[in-house]
């Protein structure tokens, strides 16, 4: 499926209007499609009759084994039949729809806080349960029609994910900072009863939505359980720019580790029920607070791990499982970029490397890059920008034959580009050291090591 930046991009770049039906930006060789003679820039019109809106309906309608496809070429439309298997796909690949803007103007949106020059797709404030569905973005039901709850439910698009904040109907609408926000537990019951999973969440502020109003919403949702399968609590993220903009109570460690111990109590409520922690917290509250990470096992299934819940335990057990293999030569010394979040806990991982007695463990050292773009309470990763990775690296003297390793998860999908619209190239040219993006997960980057470097793979001989 396209990705979400993908998405923005049309969207940014004006989009188009359904009507006009599906751009084919690709059609898979020897697919279906293929061999209908359908090919890329064609516009897909219906199936067995139905218009098509989106690239859902094109997943879902495409399920049959007998296929009436019409499509548009050059202004013509023109018709094919396709006999496959039911599940196989017609290997049609299709532009994104245009994305839904938010109604919404919550005072911790990140949209409001992004400087200037960065790209533009971080600009756009979206709310679309269609993306919500397909890459797991946090909507808030804010803006669903009648027909939109009638589609969820017939197509079942499940999972969606939810972003709550607070169940107390008053308190979710000064948050969200509209008056016309519906009371979301209806909304909710009537997707759980309608068969759709839910994950939620709550972003937190400190005397906000914390104390009894936390805990009126774990008990809300924590009633359509299993449904409801998940709630993470998210610190408020708070950038340097927020001029203009209300005042949000900023979290420091006691806070945090206040926090930890309040959700922590309330998995263990949920565990004594389900054998489910059901709320987690996510890993910023661990970051904050300075605190250890519990072990992996306490985040269950990791049903909230694109919303930032239980990275760094799944990143250390990925770590010290694949870095065992890693034993052989290192040809070159090896630094890693991160943000100041992430820091303490890779230089920790690195060094059990070091500490396992694997001479050429040493060439390998990690950065740390202060986020000054954003401000220093975005310790993230993903949202470091070429500039400051080249100043980082200009102030540390480095050997000319360093390799400089980026973390992916800092790169818009698909490109080189960092946030700053900087490039993984400007990098190498401002550093003068070969710039290379890796894998964010440490089982993918254990492997690409493994590539890069196949003399890692090889064991050393024991000396006598």
């Amino acid at each position: 499926m396209e990705s979400t930046e993908a998405a923005e991009e049309a969207v940014a770049e004006g989009g188009r209007t359904e009507r006009s039906g599906l751009t084919i930006r690709e059609v898979l060789e020897g697919s279906p499609a293929w061999k209908a003679g359908i090919r890329q820039g064609d516009s897909l019109l219906s199936l067995n009759g139905t218009a098509l809106r989106d690239l859902i309906d094109l997943e879902f309608f495409q399920a049959d084994s007998r296929i009436s496809l019409v499509y548009r070429r050059e202004g013509e439309a023109r018709q094919v039949r396709i006999r496959k298997d039911p599940d196989l796909s017609l290997g049609i690949v299709v532009d994104p729809p245009p994305i839904r803007r938010c109604p919404n103007d919550c005072a911790f949106c990140f949209v409001d806080q992004m400087p200037a020059g960065a790209r533009k797709t971080l600009y756009i404030r979206d709310e679309d349960y269609r993306y919500s569905f397909l890459y797991g973005n946090f909507i808030t039901l804010t803006n669903l029609t009648e027909k939109d709850y009638l589609r969820i439910l017939e197509q079942r698009l499940s999972p969606l994910y939810i972003s709550v904040h607070a169940t107390e109907p008053a308190l979710r609408r000064q948050i969200l900072k509209n008056d016309r926000a519906q009371d979301v537990l209806p909304l909710l019951e009537r997707l759980c009863n309608g068969g759709i999973t839910l994950h939620t969440q709550v972003v937190l502020m400190p005397g906000i939505n914390d104390g009894e109003a936390l805990l009126r919403t774990w008990k809300d949702l924590s009633a359509l359980y299993p449904r409801v399968a998940s709630l993470a609590v998210v610190p408020v993220g708070l950038t340097s720019h927020r001029e203009g903009l209300p005042p949000v109570p900023s979290i420091d460690a006691a806070f945090a580790k206040h926090m930890i111990r309040e959700i922590v109590s309330l998995q263990k409520q949920g565990m004594d029920r389900w054998g489910d922690p059901f709320i987690y917290p996510s890993d910023e509250w661990y970051v904050l607070a300075k605190s250890p990470f519990p072990s992996l096992s306490r985040y269950g299934d990791l049903p909230q791990l694109g919303n930032g819940v239980g990275l760094v335990p799944l990143f250390r057990k990925q770590w010290m499982s694949g870095i065992r293999r890693l034993n052989g030569h290192l040809p070159r010394p090896l630094v890693l970029v991160t943000g100041l979040g992430f820091l303490p806990y890779l230089k920790e991982y690195v060094a059990s490397w070091v500490s396992s007695g694997d001479p050429d463990a040493r060439m390998v050292s990690v950065l740390g890059v202060e986020n000054r773009s954003m401000g220093k309470s975005v310790t993230v990763a993903g949202l470091l920008g070429a500039k400051d990775i080249v100043d980082k690296v200009l102030e540390r003297d480095l050997p000319p034959e360093t390799l400089l390793l980026v973390p992916d998860i800092a790169l818009k999908e698909g490109s080189e580009t960092l946030i700053d619209d900087g490039t993984i190239e400007e990098i190498s040219r401002g550093s003068g050291l070969e710039t290379v993006a890796v894998p964010s997960t440490a089982r993918e980057f254990c492997l690409w090591l493994g590539e890069r470097f196949p003399s890692l793979l090889k064991k050393k001989e024991k000396t006598a």
